[in-house]
Formats: C-alpha cells, sequence, structure tokens
C-alpha cells in the first residue's frame, strides 16, 4: 500500500512538479504555436490561447511556491537554468512571439524555508485546473498529429515529436492525481516506471538534436545518435527490471549506470545550448527548445538522485 504524502509533502511536492512541469506544457504550446504553417490560423491562435493559459498557471505556482518548494527542486535547475532568460530573450526575438520573462526572474529568487500547511486547498485547486488544461492540450496535441500525419497541416514539429509532447503531458497528468490521491508519483517501487519513461524521454530528445542539426554538423550528430542508443538501451534494461521485480542488486547497479549517463547527456544538451545561443553551430533548434531539454535532463537526474 502506498505511504499517504503529509500535509507539506504534498505541498511542496505539488508545486515543486508544478513549478517543473506548467513551464514544460507552456513551451510545448509555444513550440507548435511557431511551427505550425500561418495558413493554419486557428490552431497556431489555439497554441498561444494555451502558452497564455500555462503562463497564467504558473504564475500562480511560483507565488505559492515563495518559502514553500523543496530546496532540492531549486538547486536542480529543473525549473530554470543559468541559460533560460538567455534563451528566452533570444527566442522572442526570432520569433516575434512574446514570452513573460518577469516570470523567469521571479523563478529565479525563489527561496525555501517558509513552509505554509494553509496553501493545501489552493494547492489542490491548481492541480485540479493544471489537469483539466494539459487535458485538453493533449487532445490539442492529437488534433495537429492527426493532421500532419493525414496531409492536411504542415509544421516544422516532427511528427514524433508531437508524439513525445503528447506522452509528457500525460505523464504530467499522471503524476498530478497521484499527488491528488496523496501519493508520491517517484517513490521507490515505482521508480523502475518512472526511469523508462524518462529514458524514453532521453533517447528521443537525442534522436530530435540529430535531426534538427545540420548536416555538416557530422561530430555532434554522431554524439546524439550515440545517445539515443544509450538510452534506449537503459529503458529497455529498466522494463526488464520492473517486469521482474528484481529491484535489489540489478536495480543499484542500473541506476549508478542511469546517473553517470543522465549527467553525461545534460552536459552535452548544456553545451549544444550554448553553442546555439552564440551562434556557433548549424541547426534549426531554437535556443527555448535547447533550455527547455536541459531542464528535462535537469529533472531526471534529481528524481533519480534526490526523490
Amino acid at each position: 500500500m502506498d505511504r499517504q504524502l503529509e500535509t507539506m509533502e504534498f505541498i511542496q511536492k505539488s508545486l515543486g512538479l508544478n513549478l517543473f512541469f506548467l513551464r514544460i506544457m507552456k513551451e510545448h504550446s509555444l513550440i507548435l504555436e511557431a511551427g505550425i504553417a500561418p495558413k493554419n490560423t486557428e490552431l497556431v491562435e489555439a497554441a498561444g490561447e494555451f502558452r497564455n493559459g500555462f503562463n497564467k498557471l504558473l504564475n500562480e505556482a511560483v507565488r505559492m511556491a515563495d518559502g514553500n518548494v523543496s530546496p532540492t527542486v531549486l538547486e536542480s535547475e529543473e525549473i530554470v537554468t543559468e541559460l533560460t532568460l538567455q534563451a528566452e530573450e533570444k527566442t522572442e526575438e526570432l520569433s516575434g512571439i512574446d514570452i513573460d520573462m518577469t516570470l523567469t526572474k521571479m523563478e529565479m529568487l525563489l527561496r525555501s524555508g517558509r513552509e505554509d500547511p494553509g496553501l493545501e486547498d489552493a494547492v489542490r485547486r491548481l492541480n485540479s485546473q493544471a489537469i483539466h488544461l494539459t487535458r485538453s492540450l493533449a487532445d490539442f496535441k492529437t488534433t495537429v498529429l492527426n493532421g500532419v500525419l493525414n496531409c492536411k497541416i504542415f509544421t516544422y514539429v516532427l511528427p514524433t515529436m508531437i508524439e513525445h509532447l503528447r506522452e509528457e503531458a500525460d505523464a504530467y497528468i499522471e503524476c498530478l492525481e497521484k499527488l491528488q490521491q496523496g501519493i508520491d508519483p517517484y517513490q521507490e517501487k515505482h521508480i523502475m516506471g518512472a526511469k523508462a519513461f524518462w529514458d524514453h524521454i532521453m533517447a528521443e530528445h537525442a534522436q530530435f538534436v540529430a535531426h534538427l542539426l545540420d548536416p555538416s554538423e557530422v561530430k555532434l550528430v554522431q554524439q546524439a545518435n550515440r545517445f539515443a542508443e544509450r538510452f534506449f538501451r537503459l529503458a529497455r534494461e529498466a522494463e526488464w527490471i520492473k517486469s521482474r521485480g528484481r529491484f535489489n542488486r540489478y536495480m543499484r547497479e542500473l541506476m549508478r549506470e542511469e546517473i553517470r549517463a543522465t549527467r553525461d547527456i545534460r552536459n552535452f544538451k548544456r553545451t549544444g545550448e550554448e553553442l546555439i545561443l552564440a551562434c556557433q553551430v548549424r541547426s534549426i533548434i531554437i535556443p527555448l527548445l535547447a533550455d527547455h531539454i536541459l531542464r528535462e535532463a535537469n529533472h531526471f537526474l534529481a528524481v533519480m538522485t534526490n526523490r
């Protein structure tokens, strides 16, 4: 039976998850908004509405989180990195899409330590609102994907990436639903399932990087492909352990390898973002996407080491 979270555990874990995923969902909306052909005005506008909706919820989460979020979340750089603001500035310049950088600056100033158990009801409402909006976004992603696969919509976003964005939305909803039931979504008994999911996400990130880099960037493309192979293998091993329930020696060995691999891909992504921001690499990767996938690596590393 799952252990029930105490009030402050529920508040901290909910706010930490929302700070990470609400920004991720906001950026998914921006990626679709920027990537869908202008001809599809209604879809572009709908993506912009989702972006604004998630920005509003993130604003609420940030205001509640000050003093009430776990220090491990703040230290992990899964909410913002030292490059996020610069990536937003450049992405706004390149895309013409307005980005709320004031919110990013507020996140950079977040602190832990106050702990207000009176926030429980407000946090539950935020979780509920986030579930509802994320379900709607997942449905929107399905609409766009079907349009692309049926050759009715053109977008610069790869079909597999749209599926990837939808899977992350589903994972966010699942985590929030567990929290609403008082269950830690990343507790140890469920960690192999979470690990297999994030292994697939890391592997697909590497594939996307390889496909969005210019073919002339041979070395970087080769590195990205090697990361994809590495994380797909780790995912298969996690699924094998999960199916057999062998969590002792096998799990410890795999977790050590996992942490090494995740640190390696995090460093690769950070270097890639720095190169993109310095205009020193040929690619069609927008700066905020580079920061986005870096934060997801930071989140996965935090799940493996701190939660």
